[in-house]
């Protein structure tokens, strides 16, 4: 089956003395694109975090939130050693000066380093309920992609049937092709030789490279050995990440498409043609998605 890229997952767990949160997004892109944004006193613990979301989402644009509301809440404080420290010096200017106004505090709490963010010690309960949350995130974010992903392979898998199911059309109308360029042929050689213009030698070498050219049975195989391909990657419970190679293979798929439209001379076939494309582009379209 297939797996959408998009996703959200969101979980939350109480300790003793904390609540902790932990939200994950991802969105469909090329690559791996990771974006952690974490509470102060987890910093060390970001490659860690980093391996285990990567191990399980493998691809996209991945935007993850932990909260820890202890953390969020008590990080700050004020540096008593240094307010005390101005305010004596403060003090003792104003009784050398014989200043009576001693509001000094206002003053005090807008001088740099007298709030200080307190450094926090990520405790052993709290990291193991970080990873319980992220992992249950993760879970629920990997459910939404089984759901999304469900629907995509469906619209795909339709797309791609809409593509396979005129493979007869294109067997019948080759044969109504032949007999055409037969007869468009057989018009122009009597024209030549009404007006004595052949010369045999070069004549038997164009024909042959003309029927060379319009032949398109080997497209017709390639192109019907590359459907098949493709719903055999789809199938594949054992391939995870099926997005890039789908994409090789539609190009393969459009390229056989392209050769066969270059070689039908034939309006019919070429109808046929504009509609496998319009699919398989609607195909490439939902692809993006796909992890």
């Amino acid at each position: 089956m297939l797996y959408s890229m998009t996703g959200y997952g969101k979980c939350e767990s109480i300790t003793s003395n904390n609540r902790i949160v932990v939200e994950i997004k991802s969105l469909n892109s090329r690559t791996n694109e990771i974006r952690l944004k974490l509470p102060s006193g987890y910093s060390e613990k970001e490659l860690e975090l980093r391996n285990l979301i990567l191990s399980r989402l493998i691809r996209g644009k991945i935007d993850v939130n932990i909260i820890n509301d202890l953390n969020s809440n008590s990080n700050i404080a004020i540096n008593g050693k240094l307010f005390k420290e101005y305010y004596r010096q403060l003090n003792q200017i104003a009784d050398e000066l014989g200043e009576n106004n001693r509001d000094y505090f206002p003053s005090i709490v807008r001088i740099p380093n007298v709030f200080k963010e307190s450094d926090y010690v990520v405790t052993d309960e709290d990291w193991n309920a970080t990873m319980q949350s992220l992992e249950n995130a993760i879970h629920k974010l990997v459910d939404f992609r089984v759901n999304e992903g469900l629907s995509l392979q469906q619209d795909i898998l339709n797309n791609l049937g809409s593509i396979m199911d005129r493979f007869d059309e294109v067997d019948a109308l080759d044969e109504e092709r032949k007999r055409f360029l037969r007869e468009r042929m057989d018009t122009l050689i009597k024209g030549m030789e009404q007006n004595n213009k052949i010369d045999k030698d070069r004549f038997e070498q164009e024909v042959l490279f003309y029927l060379e050219k319009l032949d398109i049975n080997e497209e017709k195989s390639r192109l019907k050995q590359h459907c098949i391909y493709f719903q055999e990657v789809v199938a594949d419970d054992n391939l995870l990440d099926k997005g890039k190679k789908l994409s090789f293979i539609t190009q393969e798929i459009g390229r056989e498409i392209n050769t066969l439209g270059a070689k039908a001379q034939f309006s019919e076939l070429q109808k046929i043609v504009v509609e496998m494309k319009d699919n398989l582009e609607k195909i490439k379209e939902q692809l993006a998605n796909v992890l």
